[in-house]
């Protein structure tokens, strides 16, 4: 297989070698590069993305960071059999399917502000007269990998519900359920952007790295606000898949009679 230069950015604020590590990552978690078989040489790899023998080596060191590769003289770089078993939500429209996602991961690093000032934008969106409430911050790891940065934004009344202890083993819509808060529905979006330093240090990427970025309002029956929740996701290592369906009366209205 063969990648063309555009494939990196030299203009890019992101490293070539941090961009040259995103592309084989990719290709490791669709199986362009198999379990237990060998990456392509860094003579090949310096060819195809006409930089260094050193840049490659910082790529391939990332890799090797991260788990998804080992190297051994002799031997070349092999792709280990975890590697492409990238974490993935399979979302249909499901809060329940939501709660079982958020409980596989481990938060660590575990911050709980009260009494903090929102943002004007999070405070309408939580229908809040005074701009005050609870913010939780947490990074999610899966195999003691981190992959996501989370804040959660809460109301004064509901914030109080949780605790620290609480947050590092379960996740806060989980939680919410088990204190009696009758979560009923959600709003999300998901959009791809570039990540911030501050996050970027969170998810151990380089700033500027895509990110996956996913905010969620979570309603009660009546539709009151209990949760804004704002989560960055790395590219790299987290897919989103939504299933689409037609129901009966949709797919009978697609058919026309023949004249």
């Amino acid at each position: 297989m063969s990648l063309s230069r555009a494939a990196v950015d030299v203009g890019s604020p992101v490293p070539l070698y941090h961009q040259i590590a995103d592309v084989l990552r990719q290709r490791i978690a669709e199986q362009t590069y198999t379990p237990d078989t060998r990456m392509p040489s860094e003579t090949d790899l310096c060819r195809e993305f006409d930089v260094s023998r050193a840049t490659i080596r910082q790529a391939v060191g990332e890799l090797v960071d991260a788990k998804l590769v080992a190297r051994g003289r002799g031997r070349g770089t092999v792709v280990l059999p975890r590697a492409s078993q990238m974490l993935g939500q399979q979302f249909r429209g499901s809060l329940a399917d939501l709660l079982k996602e958020t409980r596989r991961a481990r938060a660590t690093s575990v911050e709980v502000e009260r009494d903090a000032e929102l943002p004007p934008r999070i405070a309408t969106l939580l229908e809040l007269d005074v701009p005050t409430g609870t913010v939780v911050q947490r990074r999610r790891t899966m195999d003691d990998v981190p992959f996501a940065h989370t804040l959660n934004y809460l109301p004064p009344d509901i914030g109080r519900l949780l605790t620290r202890k609480d947050l590092q083993k379960d996740s806060v819509l989980w939680l919410l359920i088990r204190r009696g808060v009758e979560v009923a529905h959600a709003r999300q979006s998901i959009r791809a952007r570039g990540c911030d330093p501050g996050v970027a240090d969170q998810l151990g990427v380089a700033p500027g790295s895509p990110v996956l970025f996913v905010e969620r309002l979570v309603l009660t029956m009546d539709s009151k606000p209990v949760e804004l929740v704002q989560s960055w996701y790395r590219g790299d290592a987290y897919e989103y898949t939504v299933s689409l369906e037609l129901d009966d009366s949709e797919r009978h209205g697609l058919y026309l009679p023949l004249a």
